[in-house]
């Protein structure tokens, strides 16, 4: 046994030096998984932060790795032994090849410490238009999930320079309008009351007035006359929930309520007419 582990260990030839090298590759390939394993079991907590460094990590590993299992190819044993004592122009060379990945890694790092974003943020990418839920932040890129839930694969450099529009910093409470437009000829003391009712009972409703101005009696849903126009009377009251992954819902069970409640006290919805141009 001990003969047969003395060659492996020191016999030349490609086929013996293909053996060390899967082996190293294998047991670089389980110290990952090993190391994945421990993560989540010691992190609970899924933060863009987290997920980044974690990432780092296992990239390291895996370079440490493949530079280790290279080692055990003669012709490779400089290289790796350059990567291990740490040349410094083995480094120059390196950091001139990969300018755009370390620019990647670096613009990631400033992501991961300034955070504009957290994991499973709502984001929306002024410059290039894309909407969708923050998944992975990764050395290279930044993984976005859309609405038809496709994954789009951003640069880092890219990312670091957008116009981020979070829905979830700060303050994950979300907000959209309820805009009706009535007839002049009905009711529109009724109307607002209706609109009042309907939104502030709405379970997924959120009060976000003060202390103060539940003390003076301001109206938990106020509703506007926004517009006197050639169509009707134009209302708006606006529809707040905890965030923005229920406030579409909650806007649709409205409308219908609304819909339902003025038919019910002969409030009429203004019928808009569009006339072609001759």
């Amino acid at each position: 046994m001990s003969e047969v582990l003395y060659q492996f260990l020191n016999s030349t030839g490609f086929f013996w030096e293909f053996l060390r090298f899967a082996l190293k590759i294998l047991i670089t390939f389980l110290l990952i998984q090993i190391f994945r394993m421990l993560w989540r079991s010691t992190f609970t907590a899924d933060t863009i932060h987290l997920k980044f460094i974690k990432n780092v990590l296992s990239a390291l590993v895996w370079v440490a790795g493949v530079a280790f299992s290279l080692s055990s190819f003669s012709q490779f044993q400089d290289i790796a032994t350059a990567f291990f004592a740490g040349s410094g122009i083995a480094a120059i060379m390196i950091g001139f090849a990969a300018q755009e990945s370390l620019s990647n890694a670096f613009n990631g790092l400033f992501i991961s410490i300034f955070k504009p974003f957290e994991v499973g943020d709502r984001v929306h990418l002024v410059n290039a238009n894309i909407t969708g839920f923050i998944e992975d932040l990764t050395l290279r890129h930044t993984t976005i999930r859309t609405f038809m839930n496709s994954r789009i694969i951003i640069p880092n450099s890219v990312m670091n320079k957008e116009l981020i529009e979070n829905s979830n910093f700060c303050n994950p409470q979300a907000s959209a309008f309820i805009d009706i437009i009535i007839t002049y000829d009905s009711d529109v003391a009724k109307a607002s009351e209706i609109m009042a009712e309907v939104l502030g009972g709405h379970p997924d409703f959120v009060d976000t007035r003060s202390a103060e101005a539940i003390e003076n009696g301001t109206p938990k849903v106020p509703v506007f006359v926004r517009a006197l126009s050639l169509h009707g009377i134009e209302m708006r009251a606006s529809m707040w929930t905890a965030t923005i992954a229920n406030n579409f819902a909650a806007c649709s069970d409205v409308r219908k309520k609304i819909l339902a409640e003025f038919a019910l006290n002969e409030v009429k919805i203004a019928v808009v007419n569009f006339i072609s141009p001759v």
